[in-house]
């Protein structure tokens, strides 16, 4: 039972000392707010340039440098994230905002690995323009991101 491994996070000794610290919770809820806007930020100024909206530096040596520093800002957010949930995790389990974040950011990935597997994405490294295919993937992929922000947001207020 997955829910029940989930739960179990709850009573490891990391989770027990996140409770019992005046800093470490604030500290690590930083963490993933920067985590956060490496990714997002990342991901936003990539999407907006495939879109041609943001119209300065070439794609082709915009896109491997962003999806590094987007994937570095994930890796942040998702450990920091699964400390924050290991405080409080059948309080997560049971916030509808919480598991609508987590759908949507399935999503996003998945939106994210089908981009790097298109052709069109290694046509675009090797410096033509944005396809229409992945010009409605970056689409996508802003308004996943800006959902899931939302989304984020809201789990405090569920």
């Amino acid at each position: 039972m997955p829910e029940t491994w989930l739960l179990s996070l709850g009573e490891s000794g990391l989770a027990s000392a996140l409770r019992q610290s005046a800093i470490g919770y604030p500290l690590l809820s930083s963490a993933h707010i920067l985590g956060l806007g490496i990714l997002v930020g990342s991901i936003v100024t990539l999407d907006l340039r495939m879109l041609n909206i943001v119209k300065r530096g070439r794609l082709s040596e915009l896109a491997p440098l962003l999806s590094r520093v987007a994937g570095c800002g994930l890796l942040l957010s998702i450990v920091s994230g699964l400390l924050l949930f290991s405080v409080q995790p059948a309080h997560y389990l049971d916030n509808s905002a919480f598991l609508l974040k987590l759908v949507l950011v399935s999503l996003a990935l998945i939106n994210v690995a089908i981009v790097h597997s298109l052709p069109a994405w290694r046509v675009l490294l090797a410096g033509q323009p944005a396809s229409l295919l992945l010009k409605f993937t970056a689409t996508v992929s802003l308004l996943l991101w800006l959902a899931i922000l939302i989304a984020g947001r809201w789990i405090a207020f569920v």
